[in-house]
């Protein structure tokens, strides 16, 4: 009874759309040809959204398929997935290879809100990048956030795994 008081106290104190990042968008398209806009929280986590513009400028993120799709959650960024079984640890696991350290926020995980995966609560991770498409209040500061997708959420809820990336870029 208390937890569920104390989480409708979180989620009430937490106003999703007061949620508005500023940093530069990232346009990801899928092999379909339907694409989505993360606008990134450079003000939140400049290391992070650092990375992964990074990464993305140098096309780390094309051909990659999404490996991970559940009904609260859509996740991608292992190179491994171009081309290994979407079972394989690499996939899973996978990364660049270059860890960046944790950057907490305020900011909830509501629906759109999107988070890099790591190897555990507040700790810095790599190039896996997540889609919250429900409201979570158990991930409240657990995960640095990269931002929020503003543009194409029913793209998002329509991916299945295995979807492939065309392209992510920079706009």
């Amino acid at each position: 009874m208390l937890t569920a008081l104390l989480a409708a106290v979180v989620l009430a104190q937490d106003d999703p759309s007061a949620f508005k990042p500023t940093g530069p968008k990232l346009v990801i398209t899928m092999n379909s040809g339907k694409s989505f806009t993360i606008q990134t929280a450079k003000n939140l986590s400049p290391k992070t959204v650092a990375h992964i513009v990074g990464l993305a400028n140098k096309g780390f993120y094309d051909r990659q398929r999404v490996h991970r799709v559940e009904p609260w959650v859509t996740q991608w960024g292992a190179p491994a997935s171009k081309t290994k079984p979407m079972t394989d640890e690499d996939v899973l696991g996978g990364g660049s290879g270059k860890d960046i350290e944790f950057e907490e926020s305020s900011v909830d995980f509501h629906r759109g809100v999107v988070g890099i995966a790591s190897t555990g609560l507040q700790r810095g991770g790599d190039s896996q990048i997540f889609i919250l498409k429900k409201d979570t209040f158990r991930l409240y500061r657990s995960y640095a956030v990269l931002g929020k997708v503003t543009e194409g959420m029913s793209v998002v809820d329509a991916i299945a795994k295995g979807d492939r990336i065309r392209s992510m870029r920079v706009r």
